[in-house]
């Protein structure tokens, strides 16, 4: 069998639900099978995070629950230093071929139109794309700029304006984060005081 797997990493600091919508848009659009959600280890290019890594992926894990197109992957928090999206691809790949060794993958890397912005900067740009199809996610009647070198594919995002930084200060100050973050999540930050000092 062919599948289309889309690889959708990040701090998930916390998960919130313009991830989960990307990843269910990408899904609809790109005929997925389904959408790995790669919660980062230690990403080289983000300000430290504050949830500990386990709260993180036990986050990542209650967000996916009912969700048959989404899964976990533990790649970035398994492998040891800092998180590169080169590495994550690589180590997905060997996951897959150890998992369906006859089966075949097409992958899909869903960015966030800032990420794209910036990635002639990463790893080894050239052998991510060589490896992956670009996914770029940004706003309803954003102005869409693609790098010749990295072509892309465009997807619109209703509610993509939401922000981890913001929820994590509204948990902080006592303010409802319900209609960010899903209600299982939002439970698991309030019952372990997550995001408060």
């Amino acid at each position: 069998m062919q599948y289309r797997i889309g690889i959708l990493g990040g701090s998930f600091d916390p998960i919130h639900l313009a991830h989960l919508e990307a990843a269910r848009i990408a899904c609809d659009k790109l005929d997925l099978d389904f959408v790995y959600l790669v919660p980062a280890g230690n990403p080289y290019h983000r300000d430290e995070v504050v949830a500990s890594i386990q709260a993180r992926l036990a986050m990542c894990e209650l967000a996916v629950q009912g969700h048959h197109w989404l899964k976990v992957s533990k790649v970035d928090i398994d492998r040891m230093g800092n998180t590169y999206t080169i590495d994550t691809i690589s180590d997905l790949a060997s996951e897959f071929a150890r998992d369906f060794p006859n089966d075949s993958v097409e992958w899909f890397l869903i960015l966030g139109a800032d990420a794209y912005k910036n990635f002639p900067q990463w790893k080894q740009p050239e052998e991510i794309a060589k490896n992956v199809r670009i996914v770029v996610v940004s706003r309803p009647g954003e102005d869409h700029q693609q790098f010749d070198r990295f072509p892309c594919y465009f997807i619109d995002v209703p509610g993509w304006e939401i922000s981890s930084t913001q929820i994590r200060i509204a948990a902080k100050n006592n303010e409802t984060i319900d209609e960010l973050v899903p209600a299982i999540v939002a439970e698991y930050i309030k019952t372990n005081k997550l995001y408060t000092d």
